[in-house]
């Protein structure tokens, strides 16, 4: 019996100083990112689909990685980015930006001991905080009380991420979930130029994106 308790002992001693020595994670990783972002407009109607041409723009700003829990490589994320985003279509240029603040979770995995690869994925907000469209006629706003947009848009993001130390590489996705032509605007004014073919009546943003940055 005696045996057999010293037994258990040794067990749960190694268990014990297993537990008190996981492995650590960073609790907090702040960075900067930039990079270039190629963006282009779906539009959609009741019988007729399509995109426009891609338009390349740039994207900028910090993030804030936190850890969910000590013993797993789980964070969210969150930051504030600016991005100048928009289309091509028919000799029409769209140029909206957009102040953006993302909610992702991502996971770090560690394959060296100085690299690691994060996969992520969530949602997005931004708000419109200007643009214009430049036509044959000149420049109007895209924004406003007679632009065509509406300046809020919510979208989702994924893509993967690559660090070596401290430098970070990164692709990702972003798919608009909201029409975002402004309540009310009509598409196809009659009299005026129209900016999209007949029948279509949403818009969502779609965007690629390669970036690079530093976490501190």
């Amino acid at each position: 019996m005696k045996r057999v308790l010293l037994i258990l002992a040794a067990v749960l001693s190694a268990v014990t100083a297993g537990a008190q020595r996981p492995e650590r994670y960073e609790k907090n990783l702040l960075g900067v990112r930039a990079g270039l972002e190629l963006s282009y407009i779906r539009a959609a109607g009741e019988y007729v689909y399509g995109t426009t041409a891609p338009r390349m723009g740039f994207r900028l700003g910090v993030s804030d990685q936190v850890l969910l829990w000590h013993a797993l490589p789980l964070y969210v994320e969150t930051g504030v980015h600016f991005a100048s985003r928009g289309g091509r279509h028919a000799g029409i240029s769209f140029r909206p930006m957009y102040f953006q603040v993302p909610l992702l979770v991502t996971w770090r995995f560690h394959p060296g001991k100085r690299l690691r690869i994060r996969p992520f994925a969530g949602v997005c907000y931004g708000v419109g905080i200007g643009g214009m469209a430049r036509t044959d006629d000149g420049w109007s706003e895209l924004f406003g009380s007679d632009g065509i947009l509406r300046r809020s848009d919510l979208g989702f993001r994924v893509g993967c991420e690559v660090s070596y130390r401290r430098i970070c590489l990164a692709f990702g996705f972003d798919g608009g979930l909201l029409n975002i032509v402004r309540p009310g605007y009509d598409l196809r004014p009659e009299g005026q130029p129209t900016l999209f073919p007949s029948g279509i009546s949403s818009l969502k943003s779609r965007s690629l994106t390669l970036s690079v940055g530093y976490d501190f």
